[in-house]
């Protein structure tokens, strides 16, 4: 409630009024209306008061965000509203409401990420990736009611003509659950990505020849040894390690220290992958082999990161901000520079490990073990409740025994 006598307000005067118990509003003796707010909290805001009895309130910004003069002249333009027989309030209200109603397709991306993708995807950061990286760019200022299939073709054309072969595909299938969500918030009747294909360009063999895990080898080796490397050593490091334990990418370049149990001398050296890190949330416990170990400690030698004094993990494979190895711009990246854009990806590695082990005689479900391939049998599913190592061990050997054969290297060579 207003109170107490008008002052007149300087930049000193509001920056030295203190809170008190509850809240206070000093009236500004220059300008009809405009009151500073002080919330017990020490909060300090501007709000513009009208309507006598029943009076509303009407915020007009933090004294952060305005000053004495720009409070001033917000109130005195609101104040010549509200004699024109104006409401600023409703107004902004009524405002706000359309907003809601009709919002821009950047606008409406957050709250599909924040309502639909993080409650209802583990992968929702990859949505909200493509959608910052794809969409907002080029139609983001438009009115999600505004889209037309020809503006979601347009970003389609985009990414063809950036080169891409996979990613319109991936672009359209958010896009369709962003707008099919659109429909279903009341924010548009119908979706302007009905109708639109996209076909996707027939699946080429991912899995390595000998001469490119050879290649793979050799790049990631003048990486790690080189005094002033062109691309990241801790990237150079997990490709190796992709390359050793078959797992997938984003697994790999997340590694976390406290996942990491070297020293087990019942199990051997072990990586356990948590369940939140992984693509069906079921934990996956990795045998790290005489190469994959030898990696792992050159990494906690050389690039490893420590936890953070805020209760933050620590990382084997940090980025150059502290954060995590990303699989796009850390992994990708160093692939397109070792090998071209029509190199392999960083999946290509777990596809090589699943064929070569294929060649040497493992079964399927021996692949899957090495893979962390849920089992579909019910023996798999019910009675072997703990996956034990040493027959995953025996197997990847094998593996790392295949991979010294084809780059030459020594068992624990990690150059």
């Amino acid at each position: 409630m207003a109170h107490g006598q008008a002052v007149k307000l300087t930049a000193k005067a509001v920056e030295r009024y203190r809170p008190g118990e509850k809240r206070r509003h000093i009236k500004d003796a220059l300008t009809p209306g405009l009151y500073l707010r002080i919330e017990p909290t020490g909060r300090k805001a501007w709000y513009y008061r009208y309507g006598g009895q029943g009076a509303r309130w009407m915020r007009l910004g933090s004294t952060d965000e305005l000053d004495v003069s720009q409070a001033r002249a917000k109130a005195t333009e609101y104040r010549q509203a509200v004699r024109a027989g104006e409401d600023p309030a409703a107004e902004r209200q009524r405002a706000r409401a359309e907003r809601r109603r009709t919002p821009t397709v950047a606008d409406f991306v957050d709250e599909y990420i924040q309502r639909h993708a993080k409650p209802h995807k583990r992968t929702w950061n990859e949505d909200q990736r493509t959608l910052r990286n794809w969409v907002v760019p080029r139609i983001g200022r438009l009115k999600v009611d505004e889209v037309h299939r020809r503006d979601v073709t347009a970003v389609l054309d985009a990414c063809r003509d950036a080169g891409h072969r996979r990613m319109p595909g991936k672009v359209l299938a958010v896009m369709r659950r962003m707008f099919r969500f659109a429909v279903e918030r009341g924010v548009i009747e119908t979706t302007p990505v009905q109708y639109i294909t996209e076909r996707q360009p027939e699946s080429t063999p991912r899995a390595m020849q000998a001469e490119t895990v050879r290649a793979w080898w050799e790049a990631t080796g003048r990486t790690i040894v080189a005094e002033v490397p062109e691309e990241p050593k801790p990237v150079a490091l997990a490709l190796r390690l992709l390359l050793l334990t078959g797992q997938r990418p984003g697994e790999v370049a997340g590694i976390r220290l406290d996942e990491l149990d070297l020293d087990n001398e019942e199990t051997g050296p072990a990586w356990t992958i948590p369940a939140e890190r992984r693509k069906h949330g079921k934990a996956h416990a990795v045998a790290l082999c005489p190469m994959a170990e030898a990696v792992v400690r050159q990494a906690l030698d050389t690039v490893a990161a420590p936890g953070g004094e805020d209760g933050s993990p620590g990382l084997l494979f940090p980025n150059r901000a502290g954060g995590p190895c990303r699989v796009d711009s850390g992994l990708n990246r160093s692939l397109r520079l070792y090998f071209g854009q029509d190199g392999p990806t960083p999946h290509a590695a777990r596809h090589t490990v699943a064929t070569e082990l294929e060649a040497l005689g493992f079964d399927e479900q021996d692949i899957g073990r090495v893979l962390g391939h849920a089992s579909t049998t019910v023996t798999g599913r019910v009675y072997i409740n703990r996956r034990s190592l040493t027959a995953q061990r025996r197997i990847l050997e094998a593996w790392e025994a295949r991979l010294r054969q084809i780059t030459g290297a020594g068992a624990a060579d990690t150059e």
